[in-house]
């Protein structure tokens, strides 16, 4: 393949990934950190976005650019030429870590929308199913793996987009830009990892500016 068309299908590859994946994971946090909440908030979170008018454009929105980075992913890592063994850079090691956590995510996308979306679990039911398969240590760590592999896919991702979009040039803009990425990668990690701990309780309910009122005990009749 001549250099000019697989360096327009890697510019491709890296816009499909970076847009979607960014969207899939800022509505996946937002809905997922209520769990810190509690059942009622997390259920009820649930049930307003599955009542959001034209959700199955959205869902087809996310879904279907990341199922084409998903395939140009593939193909790119089948005619890639690996020599993390002969030269063990930073750079072979960022872009092995890309390829396996891509490997990883597309294993568990789909597992998660199997057993989520598409298991016709009830909005009311959500929580409770959730928090009982999480208290499994291994779907614990199964999710945990995930969100690891999605906050450095994801920030390594918009470091290599700079790149290869021409946005980064100069090496110092790129050292910072992928410092900054990092920086998002970890935070990303820390709230999806404190969003699963919600589900058994042990979350922390970070920046909430108003807490729903507790209700009040039943008065009893004169």
């Amino acid at each position: 393949m001549q250099d000019r068309a697989y360096f327009l299908i890697k510019r491709l590859h890296s816009l499909a990934g970076v847009v979607p994946l960014a969207g899939f994971v800022a509505f996946h946090l937002y809905e997922n950190s209520h769990s810190v909440a509690g059942q009622a908030a997390f259920n009820d979170t649930v049930a307003t976005i599955r009542s959001m008018p034209y959700l199955y454009f959205v869902e087809v929105g996310l879904l279907a650019p990341l199922v084409f980075h998903a395939i140009l992913g593939i193909w790119l890592a089948r005619a890639a030429r690996p020599n993390l063994e002969s030269f063990p850079t930073a750079q072979n090691w960022g872009y092995f870590l890309q390829r396996a956590t891509g490997v990883v995510l597309l294993l568990f996308i789909t597992f998660h929308l199997y057993t989520t979306r598409f298991a016709g679990i009830p909005s009311n039911q959500m929580f409770q199913r959730l928090s009982a398969e999480f208290a499994k240590p291994a779907w614990a760590a199964f999710y945990a793996v995930g969100i690891l592999s999605a906050a450095y896919h994801l920030s390594n991702g918009l470091w290599g987009f700079g790149v290869s979009w021409g946005i980064l040039r100069g090496q110092r803009s790129m050292d910072w830009a992928w410092r900054a990425c990092m920086g998002l990668g970890l935070a990303v990690a820390l709230i999806g990892l404190n969003a699963l701990a919600g589900f058994e309780g042990h979350g922390i309910d970070w920046f909430q500016h108003e807490k729903a009122p507790a209700s009040a005990p039943a008065q009893p009749g004169r």
